[in-house]
C-alpha cells in the first residue's frame, strides 16, 4: 500500500471475505447518506405542501432541468469512480490519487462552464418546458440560485463518490447526513420565516438558497479534505494538473454516462411537460409521488453505488468468477426488497400522499399514481444496480443504450400514448410497464452478452 492511502478500518476490502457483507458493507452506509438525503426532500417538500401547491409544482418543473444540468457532471463523477475502483483492486494507490484529482479538475471546469452558458437562457428554457404561467417565476429563480453553486458544490459529490469507490462508504454517509440536517433546519426559516419574527420566509427561493448554502460549504469541506488527505483520497497540486491519459480514459467512461444523464433529465422534462397539461393539482401530485418513489427506490441507487465499487475492485484484481456473483447477488437483493416494498406502499397511498399535500384532487391523482408505479420499483431500482455492473465492466455504451430505450422508446412514447385513452392514470401505467421492459431487456443483454466475457478482465486491463 502506498503511504498516500490511508488503511483505516472504514475502508472495505470486497476482494476478500463473504460477498454479501461486503455489498452490505458499502451499500449500508450510501443507502443512510442516501435516506438522509430523502428524509430532507421529504421535509422540504412538507414546508413547500404549506407554502401551497404552486410552490410543489414549481420545484416539481424545476428539479428535472436540474437533473438535465448535472448530466454530464454525474457522467465523470460515476465514470471517473469506476476506474478508481478497478485501480484499487489492483492496489494501483497512487493512480487512484491521480485520478481522483482529475475528475475534481473535470467536475469544477464543466460546471463553470455550464454556469456561464446556460444562465442568460434559463427563461426561454422554462417556457419551453411549458411550466404553468403562475409557477414559472419560482422556477426560474429556484434553478439560478442552484447553479451558481454548481462549480464547487458538486466536488462534494465528486469526493463521496470515489471514497465509496476504493471502500470507504461511512464517510460519505456522515457527510451527506450532517449536509441533510443542516438543510432540514435551514427549511422552515428560508422557506416560511418560521422563529423570524416579521419575516415571512422566501418560499420557493428559500428552499434553494437552504440547499445552495449546505451544498457550497460541503464542497468545500471535501475539497480542503482531500488536499490534507484527511481520508484515502490524498491530493496533491500535481494531481490537480491536467494528466491527458487519465483524462482520455475518463471521459471514454463518463461520457456514455452522461450522455445516458442527459436522456433522462430530457426525457423528466417532457414527462413533466405531458403532467402538466393535465393542470397543477396533477403537476403537484407527480412531485409528490416522485418524492415518495425515490425514497423507495433509494436502495437501488445505493447498491447500484456498490457494486461499481464490489465488482470493479474484483475484476480489478483478476477475481472473475467473484465479480460475476457479486453482480447477480447485488442485483436479486434489490429486486426482491423493493418489489415487497412497493407492494407495501400501494396498501394505503392516501395516507403517504397527505403528509405532503392534503388538497382532494392532489391526494387522488397522488395515491393512483403510487398504486399503479409503486407495484414495479423494484424493476426500476435493479435497473440502476444494472447500471453500477454496466460500470464496473467499463461498457457504458451499452448502458446509454438501454437508458435511451428506457425512456425514449419505452416510457415517453406509452406515457403520451396511453394518456389519450386513459387520462392521467395512461401517464402511470406507462411508467409502470417501462419499468418493466426495461430491466427485463438490459438484464437479458448483461447475462447473454457480457457475464460470458468476464474471463477477458484482466488486472492488466485496468492500465490505459
Amino acid at each position: 500500500m502506498s503511504a498516500r492511502m490511508k488503511p483505516v478500518r472504514r475502508r472495505v476490502d470486497a476482494t476478500r471475505g463473504p460477498l454479501l457483507s461486503a455489498i452490505a458493507r458499502l451499500s449500508g452506509p450510501i443507502l443512510t447518506g442516501n435516506l438522509a438525503m430523502l428524509v430532507y426532500q421529504v421535509v422540504n417538500t412538507v414546508w413547500l405542501g404549506r407554502a401551497g401547491s404552486d410552490a410543489m409544482a414549481a420545484v416539481a418543473v424545476a428539479f428535472p432541468i436540474m437533473v438535465f444540468f448535472w448530466a454530464i457532471g454525474d457522467g465523470i463523477v460515476f465514470g471517473g469512480s469506476a476506474i478508481i475502483a478497478r485501480f484499487t483492486g489492483s492496489g494501483d494507490d497512487d493512480r487512484v490519487n491521480r485520478l481522483a484529482g482529475q475528475v475534481f479538475l473535470l467536475t469544477f471546469a464543466y460546471y463553470f462552464v455550464l454556469v456561464i452558458a446556460v444562465y442568460p437562457l434559463l427563461p426561454t428554457l422554462i417556457r419551453w418546458v411549458g411550466a404553468p404561467a403562475e409557477v414559472a417565476p419560482d422556477v426560474l429563480i429556484f434553478i439560478r440560485i442552484l447553479l451558481v453553486t454548481l462549480p464547487l458544490g458538486e466536488l462534494f459529490f465528486a469526493y463521496s463518490n470515489m471514497l465509496q469507490a476504493v471502500g470507504n462508504s461511512v464517510t460519505p454517509m456522515k457527510m451527506w447526513t450532517v449536509s441533510m440536517s443542516a438543510n432540514i433546519l435551514l427549511d422552515p426559516v428560508l422557506i416560511l420565516g418560521l422563529g423570524l419574527g416579521a419575516f415571512t420566509g422566501l418560499g420557493v427561493a428559500g428552499a434553494a438558497l437552504a440547499t445552495a448554502i449546505c451544498r457550497l460549504v460541503m464542497g468545500l469541506l471535501a475539497l480542503e479534505a482531500s488536499l490534507r488527505g484527511r481520508h484515502e483520497i490524498v491530493l496533491t497540486a500535481a494531481d490537480l494538473r491536467p494528466h491527458p491519459e487519465l483524462i482520455r480514459r475518463i471521459l471514454r467512461v463518463s461520457m456514455p454516462i452522461g450522455g445516458e444523464r442527459l436522456l433522462t433529465g430530457a426525457e423528466q422534462i417532457v414527462l413533466v411537460s405531458i403532467v402538466a397539461g393535465f393542470g397543477s393539482p396533477v403537476l403537484a401530485a407527480f412531485g409528490v409521488g416522485q418524492r415518495i418513489l425515490s425514497l423507495a427506490i433509494m436502495p437501488g441507487f445505493a447498491a447500484g453505488s456498490a457494486a461499481t465499487a464490489v465488482v470493479g475492485q474484483n475484476l480489478g484484481a483478476g477475481l472473475v468468477e467473484r465479480g460475476r456473483s457479486a453482480s447477480w447477488m447485488t442485483t436479486g437483493l434489490v429486486l426482491g426488497l423493493l418489489t415487497a416494498l412497493g407492494l407495501a406502499m400501494t396498501v394505503t397511498p392516501e395516507a403517504l400522499i397527505r403528509l405532503f399535500n392534503a388538497e382532494a384532487e392532489v391526494v387522488t391523482h397522488g395515491a393512483a399514481m403510487l398504486r399503479i408505479v409503486g407495484m414495479t420499483v423494484g424493476f426500476q431500482g435493479a435497473f440502476f444496480v444494472l447500471g453500477g455492473i454496466y460500470r464496473a465492466l467499463e461498457k457504458t455504451v451499452p448502458y446509454f443504450v438501454w437508458t435511451f430505450v428506457a425512456c425514449w422508446v419505452l416510457r415517453i412514447p406509452m406515457v403520451y400514448l396511453l394518456s389519450l385513452p386513459l387520462g392521467v392514470n395512461g401517464i402511470w401505467t406507462g411508467m409502470a410497464a417501462a419499468n418493466m421492459l426495461a430491466f427485463a431487456g438490459a438484464a437479458l443483454h448483461l447475462r447473454m452478452r457480457y457475464m460470458p466475457q468476464l474471463g477477458e478482465i484482466t488486472p492488466a486491463a485496468t492500465r490505459p
